[in-house]
């Protein structure tokens, strides 16, 4: 089954389109044009969900190897918003495997080509790897400490990650 949007009215270009057929949910930001594949429901399934959702704000986790426990800070309208997470491998869980579709190449070559340009005008490649060529060169006993104090500008990180059993834990919204 494919959904594809043919009009909208009075909802934002930065908008997310969620939809959710039986157990399956497809999301994109509502002004990408792509249509919505769920390529093992059938046309019976009933109902659909349609959601609107509006990002409030957007953090990334750069996971390390031997690292389970993470702080998570927050741009966009929730700027000043944190979390501290503990990532866990899932058992015996498979690993998710996609086929990419022709205009999913398309669109990664395009987004590919954006990310170098950003990278490029930033320079945070020259900086990426002048930093790896030192943890190479020195090669540190702590290579991640020695990193983070690059990006910091030569400073320590002040912070310490909370004890997994006394962070805070809020009620999610229901």
């Amino acid at each position: 089954m494919e959904l594809n949007l043919l009009s909208r009215s009075s909802i934002a270009d930065d908008a997310v389109l969620s939809v959710r057929a039986g157990t399956v949910r497809r999301q994109a930001q509502i002004s990408s044009g792509r249509p919505f594949r769920f390529p093992k429901i059938s046309m019976e399934e009933n109902p659909l969900k349609i959601d609107i959702l509006k990002q409030v704000g957007t953090a990334y986790l750069v996971m390390k190897p031997g690292e389970e426990q993470y702080k998570v800070m927050f741009s966009g309208e929730a700027a000043g918003a944190e979390i501290e997470v503990e990532l866990k491998k899932a058992g015996n869980a498979p690993a998710a495997k996609e086929e990419a579709s022709d205009d999913k190449k398309m669109e990664a070559s395009a987004s590919a080509k954006d990310a170098k340009d950003y990278l490029e005008n930033h320079q945070v490649l020259q900086f990426v790897q002048a930093v790896l060529q030192t943890v190479i060169k020195e090669k540190p006993e702590n290579p991640y400490e020695y990193m983070a104090r690059h990006f910091m500008n030569g400073y320590a990180a002040p912070q310490t990650p909370a004890s997994p059993k006394k962070a805070p834990k809020e009620e999610a919204p229901k």
